[in-house]
């Protein structure tokens, strides 16, 4: 009996030493996904330490007063709050510059640090959102044994872009790159939160909703995430299901977005009416004026534009300020008609395949969604590239599995012919 006993214990930590194994490695691999994010990063952005404050950096820093703070108290914290939001919403972002000055002052070393660790950490919410997305119940078939290479592939287009340069390097465009960060972290946060159950899940919850609000006081775009929450839960939770209480839950879900704006208009619809009021006064009185309509017929040809961006982003073709021209009318130039044409074909077709393609469509609306406040009736600036921060993870992800599922392809094409081969031999 004693020797049966010792026979048996070589055999037991055979069989539990895979386990550990199995339970190291994912850990380990998303180490490794981790590391490679953060250090194609380092390497793409370790030239841009000392690149001077330019452009609007100047007014929102430099001559700024309201960020220079020296002392770091409830007192001067409360009065750059209230002195920037008569101004701006966006109370997080500058708040984030008043430490940048408390800490270093004018030295834009720690300016452009911030800046590289804001972007290293939306990559990586990025990897983690995609993670959790292809390993859902209703994709976990059809993309779980890619998922690992897809996500990964996706934060590092996403990190090493070209088109991201003007929200890392520029240093007040750090509010583009923070929006994207707590849009992305809202999303992990959301879903890990579906995933859950009891006490985490009301803890998830509570830090999607304050993640969404450091979200909004950074950038005004992120207000547009609960609908994409919507149309997430739709998609990924309720797989399209529109029986009686998958229609329950959709105009739930619809009367809680209703709510969110009807709320939103009430706090700032009155500030914002009067900033696009007073924005087109101010656009009249410059050299080239649009109206608002004629900035709504131009941003239908910028938004394509911009895909030729990412698909092809030469350093010719990036710039801080372009000169675009502007649409007159729906036919002057005809490619404003052309554009609108292509992007309600696009809409169409992820709303016509979004049952059999949810991914792809969600991917198009995602795009498109996430550019409707800022290509809309705002008297910004026709074009510029931090607009497109995170706009651009849906074309990332359509690339990703693009090239993901083709190389799948040909290594699973190559290793048949190469078994029909020996068979043959």
């Amino acid at each position: 009996m004693a020797n049966r006993k010792k026979n048996q214990k070589p055999d037991q930590k055979k069989k539990v030493l895979p386990k550990i194994e199995q339970k190291r490695q994912p850990s380990f691999r998303h180490l490794i996904a981790i590391a490679l994010i953060a250090g194609v990063a380092l390497m793409a952005y370790s030239n841009t330490f000392h690149v001077p404050f330019h452009y609007d950096d100047r007014p929102n820093i430099v001559e700024n007063p309201n960020v220079q703070i020296t002392v770091l108290t409830w007192d001067r914290l409360e009065r750059l709050i209230k002195n920037t939001y008569t101004v701006s919403i966006r109370v997080f972002s500058y708040f984030t510059l008043a430490l940048n000055y408390y800490f270093g002052g004018f030295d834009v070393f720690g300016y452009h640090l911030v800046n590289l660790f804001i972007h290293i950490a939306s990559g990586i919410f990025l990897y983690w959102f995609l993670l959790l997305t292809f390993n859902l119940p209703s994709l976990k078939e059809k993309y779980g044994p890619i998922s690992y290479r897809v996500a990964l592939f996706s934060s590092l287009i996403f990190i090493s872009h070209p088109i991201q340069t003007q929200s890392v390097t520029y240093i007040v465009q750090r509010m583009a790159s923070m929006a994207g960060m707590f849009y992305l972290l809202s999303f992990v946060l959301y879903i890990k939160g579906r995933l859950s159950a009891g006490r985490p899940r009301v803890f998830y919850f509570g830090g999607t909703v304050v993640s969404y609000l450091l979200g909004v006081f950074s950038k005004e775009n992120v207000a547009i995430l609960p609908l994409f929450i919507v149309l997430y839960e739709f998609y990924f939770f309720q797989n399209f299901d529109l029986s009686p209480r998958g229609k329950k839950i959709l105009f739930a879900l619809l009367g809680v977005l209703l709510a969110l704006g009807v709320v939103g208009f009430i706090i700032w619809g009155e500030r914002y009416m009067q900033e696009i009021k007073g924005g087109y006064e101010y656009r009249a009185s410059l050299s080239s004026p649009f109206t608002m309509w004629e900035r709504v017929l131009t941003q239908s040809r910028v938004v394509l534009y911009y895909l030729t961006l990412l698909a092809f982003p030469h350093p010719s073709r990036l710039n801080l300020d372009y000169d675009f021209p502007i649409s007159k009318t729906i036919l002057d130039p005809p490619t404003t008609l052309i554009s609108i044409l292509i992007i309600a074909c696009l809409i169409g077709y992820s709303i016509w395949t979004a049952k059999k393609r949810p991914v792809l469509s969600f991917c198009i609306l995602w795009y498109f969604g996430n550019l409707v406040i800022e290509s809309s009736i705002f008297p910004l600036e026709i074009v510029y590239e931090h607009r497109l921060y995170l706009p651009a993870v849906g074309p990332f992800i359509l690339f990703s599995l693009f090239v993901v599922r083709g190389v799948e392809k040909l290594k699973n094409k190559t290793a048949a012919v190469m078994n029909h081969a020996r068979t043959t031999t």
